[in-house]
């Protein structure tokens, strides 16, 4: 993007929406910023206050800098939580991540929906909500219209998460321990799943964070994947763009140096930022037309998916045992 008057304006009117997101998470933080920076960039499109002088703002927004956030995710990736939950969460979360993310992209194609949105919806639902789906949409072509709708699903069926889980989990008589290994399994966006386990105390607080960030680490060979299956060049090494290594590289790094939690924080803080500038350029690259034309399907997918891929969750973490 050159750097004129005209793009720094409209960036900056990029960057207060994303300001104005993080004001409404810090009211509600079950409320994503990603997901809501994305739904003011829908707004603002679709009401007729985006101007296509902005057209190169959006999308150095849309591109670089949600690479940049990708490859912040790093920050998010804790070895330590992963050790700390112990062979039988390991095997839980990695059995629960597998057959959500395999299963539901099997189930959506076979519905109709496209590869593309199968696959963003899936992955959404089996690692860590809109922050899954930002990176593997960085990762491979898909549409603005896609990444806006699979977010959007995966917000609605994690927001209903947070009322219908804790319910649920009384009615079933679990205990603190198993309802927070369940919350951290099922339910998607990080706010979310504390949104959730704070309802239930703070046993099931501690067992959710480390479930859910357990999934997060998942991220990595999820998008490794997901990175050479899109290619057609055979190697590992031609076929993962330079950023998705670059990700790989920081987690490493973000692990193997004594940095101090202060620094951690702000790496994690600057990615979620990075990300929601990014999502929000791909809302202005969506007309709410595109949207409308994709139909309930998806919605209907994903609701039925919320449903089936929480008892698969809950199932799971009963017979290993959590």
């Amino acid at each position: 993007m050159k750097l004129t008057a005209t793009n720094a304006k409209y960036f900056s009117i990029i960057a207060g929406g994303v300001a104005i997101a993080y004001a409404v998470n810090k009211f509600e933080g079950a409320i994503s910023p990603l997901f809501m920076s994305m739904v003011l960039g829908l707004i603002l499109v679709n009401a007729g206050g985006w101007s296509d002088k902005g057209k190169e703002a959006a999308t150095f927004a849309a591109k670089r800098c949600l690479r940049i956030g990708v490859v912040l995710l790093g920050f998010q990736i804790s070895i330590d939580k992963f050790i700390e939950v112990g062979p039988k969460g390991l095997l839980a979360v990695v059995v629960i991540v597998a057959g959500v993310f395999l299963g539901l992209r099997a189930a959506a194609r076979k519905a109709g929906l496209t590869d593309s949105l199968s696959t963003l919806i899936a992955g959404g639902f089996a690692i860590c909500g809109a922050t899954a789906i930002a990176a593997i949409s960085s990762t491979r072509k898909s549409e603005e219209r896609d990444v806006s709708y699979a977010v959007a699903v995966v917000a609605l069926c994690g927001t209903l998460s947070v009322f219908v889980i804790p319910i649920l989990a009384h009615f079933f008589s679990l205990s603190d321990a198993t309802s927070g290994a369940w919350i951290g399994a099922a339910v998607h966006d990080v706010g979310q799943v504390i949104a959730t386990a704070s309802i239930m105390g703070p046993e099931a607080l501690d067992s959710a964070v480390i479930v859910k960030l357990t999934r997060v680490v998942l991220l990595i060979p999820l998008i490794l994947f997901l990175s050479t299956q899109n290619s057609e060049k055979k190697s590992l090494r031609s076929a993962t763009p330079t950023f998705v290594v670059a990700f790989v590289i920081c987690a490493l790094l973000v692990n193997a140096l004594p940095l101090s939690d202060g620094t951690i924080t702000v790496g994690k803080e600057l990615s979620k930022i990075f990300l929601s500038i990014g999502l929000f350029g791909m809302g202005l690259g969506v007309k709410w037309a595109s949207i409308k034309a994709l139909g309930a399907k998806p919605l209907m997918v994903g609701l039925s998916a919320w449903v089936i891929c929480g008892a698969f969750a809950l199932g799971v973490i009963q017979v290993v045992g959590l």
